[in-house]
Formats: C-alpha cells, structure tokens, sequence
C-alpha cells in the first residue's frame, strides 16, 4: 500500500464544483498551493491539519472586481481583511481609490501589508477619490480636467513597474461633469500605453452610454452595467437592452456588477439576463458608505440566486470569471498547481428583503453563509480593531435605501 501523500491542510466532507453540478470531494494544500483536489479518499493523504467541510460548498476564494481597500487614505475605503475572513473575498480589485498623487500610499499602506490580495487600478484622476464625502458641496474628482494627467500616469507607471493593473474612469456627471470628450481619449491611450483593461464607470449623464461604449475594446471593463440612472442605462426606452451594448459585448467588453450604493436596478438585470446578457462579474463596490441591504459581496451572490442564476454559476461569475478578466491562471480555480485561496459557505433557507438604488424591494430566498477564508494556504481571521467599518450612505436617502429594508436574520455571516 503507498505511503499517504503529505500536505499542510487538507479539506474533507465538503461539496466540490463538478460538470454535473456539485459532487463531494477533498482538496490538499501544500504550502501556499493546491495539491489536489476533486474525487478522492483523505486517506491518501497525511495531513497536519484536517478541516471537516460537511454540509458545506467548498469554492475557490471570491475575487470582487470592484472595491475600495485605500482604508485612511480616502474616506470610502475599507478594511479588506477584515472584511475578506467574513465574505470569502481573497482577491480585491481596488477600482480607482487613488491616482497618481496617492498611488503609491496604496500600495505601500494597504496593499504591501494586507493578508488578501490588492490588484490596484489606478484613477485617472490625480486627485482619485480624495473628494468623495465631502459634506458642503460635491465635487467630482474629474470636474476640472486638469486633473486628467496623463503624463502623471505614465510617470506613476514607471516609479512603479507593475503594479498598475488597469486604467480607471468614473464617467458619470456627478465624477466628470462635462469633461468626458478630453478625458476618455487620454485615458484610452493610458490603458493602451500600459497594456491593462480600462475600466469605465457609468451612472448619470453626462455622457451618456454612446458616448462612452466607443472607448472601450476587448478586455476592457463596464461598470455599474445594470445601474437605472438616465443616460447612462443599458436598457432604451422600449425596455429593451440597447443594440450598441449588445455590439460592446460581441467585441470582448466585459460587464461588471459594481452594486454599490447607486448602481443597481433589479428590473434592468432581469431584462439583461432575459435577453440572455448573461457573462459578466459580479462584483460589490464595497466601501465604508454601503447600502443598508448589502452585507458583503454574499448579498449581491444572493440577488442573483433571487434571479435565476444557480449557485454553481454565481460562484463562477466570481471567481473563474474575474480571473480572467485580470488574465490571471493561478486564482479563480481549484486547480492542482494554482493558488490556495478557497472559501467555504453553507447554504440555508431564509426570506430576506433587499432594495435596489430606486428602493425597489427582491425578496431573497437562499442565505450564503461564509464559513472558512483561505489565502495562499493559511486561514483569514478578522483583525481586532476599533474602527467604525461602515457610515450611513448619503445615497440611502437619495434614492429610498432606507434600512427599514434591510435583511435581518443572521446579519453576522462569521
């Protein structure tokens, strides 16, 4: 009889992601990576710590294509591992927190000391999100189109090799005003110059969504896709998805979710899906200013499972899916070889009620509750501090938000 294989932690008991939908099996980590996984006996193994996954779903960590980890540095940034032990995310797409001028605070604060993963896009903007929560008046980051320096971020990028791993624009009025005709281009040859996606927010117009969709190509990032604002929406006034939106996507533009606070429509996803625009990531734009229906990027996972989506395939618009819009192969997978970042969750029965940006209420019926962050092999715990995480959103009132709505069995997902 061979000898068992040894490995650092090995995960037994749990349901793994098959063709045929889930089928139990094991998964073996050795170091900071998989050794194995699917089908299996644990006998075959001999490891130093076992983790009993029954009852539960095991799945590659959450990559959420769309956050705001720049905690101290703006207003509207998170903790990442705190919240990343508590939602299964072990990869964060930092959408834009900084530009130019605080870039490298991003990755020399937050993103060099942080247990999960920051891929950082950086703003066009040089001042990034600096203004936002501002109190007297609102200001958007692009306004004055001084502000779109190019040149800054061509010298940002090579003080630091590497590390800007997209291009970022908030093209909605209340972020650029009237300046979308001198920003897009500039930031269209950013993106070009480094060779990273762009990724393009939309909302109110100015612009509306013609004059944006041009810029953005093969590899490139919509966000906010299913957002209800004049303007900017994927849907015309007949109701239907519009034809240059179908023409974008036929072309390799990949559609984000981006929840957020202002950015969500139920009725506009059901049409997209509907009308079979079905590829896209879901992602949460979690920041310190969240909705009062949305926990974690779990909630918005549940929103689809409301919708239609099975579980097998929320997972993957959150973990295969992102991965390969970021053109990574070691993440997003339960592959042999590829990094241990894994995520157990228990699914359970339980009507909940959450709002959209109109204050559209979705009864949900399916609860994901988080169980087990892995990133690269070792187990996520919540940093002890006593930093108030989240702020009531001025948004909330804005448009119905109001936390009369909000779930409310079960709120600690840990």
């Amino acid at each position: 009889m061979p000898n068992p294989t040894p490995c650092d932690l090995l995960i037994t008991g749990g349901l793994l992601a098959s063709g045929a939908g889930w089928a139990p099996g094991i998964v073996a980590i050795r170091g900071e990576k998989i050794l194995f996984s699917g089908a299996g006996s644990a006998a075959d193994f001999a490891a130093e710590r076992v983790i009993d996954a029954r009852g539960g779903h095991v799945v590659p960590g959450l990559i959420d294509l769309h956050t705001h980890t720049y905690w101290g540095g703006i207003r509207l940034g998170i903790n990442p591992d705190k919240m990343a032990a508590i939602s299964g995310v072990t990869t964060w797409v930092d959408a834009g927190s900084a530009g130019a001028g605080g870039f490298e605070g991003l990755l020399r604060h937050i993103s060099d000391h942080s247990a999960a993963e920051i891929v950082p896009f950086l703003n066009f903007s040089y001042i990034g999100l600096g203004t936002a929560g501002m109190m007297t008046r609102e200001v958007g980051e692009l306004w004055d189109a001084s502000f779109g320096d190019l040149r800054a971020v061509l010298r940002t990028a090579e003080e630091h090799p590497g590390a800007i791993r997209g291009i970022k624009v908030r093209a909605s009025a209340n972020a650029i005003g009237d300046n979308a005709r001198l920003i897009l281009p500039q930031a269209r040859d950013a993106a070009d110059e480094l060779g990273v996606p762009l990724m393009i927010h939309v909302g109110m117009a100015p612009p509306v969504l013609g004059e944006v969709l041009p810029f953005l190509g093969r590899g490139d990032i919509l966000t906010h896709c299913f957002h209800p604002h004049a303007g900017g929406r994927i849907v015309d006034a007949r109701g239907a998805v519009r034809p240059e939106l179908h023409e974008a996507v036929a072309r390799g533009v990949i559609l984000d979710v981006g929840h957020g606070n202002a950015s969500i429509s139920h009725e506009i996803t059901l049409t997209a899906l509907n009308e079979g625009l079905r590829d896209f990531t879901i992602s949460s734009d979690m920041h310190s200013e969240k909705a009062p229906t949305m926990v974690s990027l779990l909630t918005v996972a549940e929103m689809f499972l409301a919708m239609g989506l099975s579980f097998a395939e929320v997972i993957e618009r959150m973990t295969a899916t992102p991965a390969a819009a970021l053109g990574r192969t070691d993440i997003g997978s339960l592959a042999a070889g590829t990094t241990a970042d894994i995520a157990i969750f228990e699914l359970e029965d339980a009507a909940t009620v959450k709002a959209d940006s109109l204050g559209h209420r979705l009864t949900l019926n399916t609860r994901i509750l988080h169980r087990l962050t892995l990133r690269a092999g070792r187990e996520l715990l919540a940093p002890e501090d006593d930093r108030r995480e989240f702020f009531d959103s001025p948004w909330a009132s804005k448009f119905a938000q109001t936390p009369d709505a909000a779930p409310t069995p079960k709120e600690n997902r840990s």
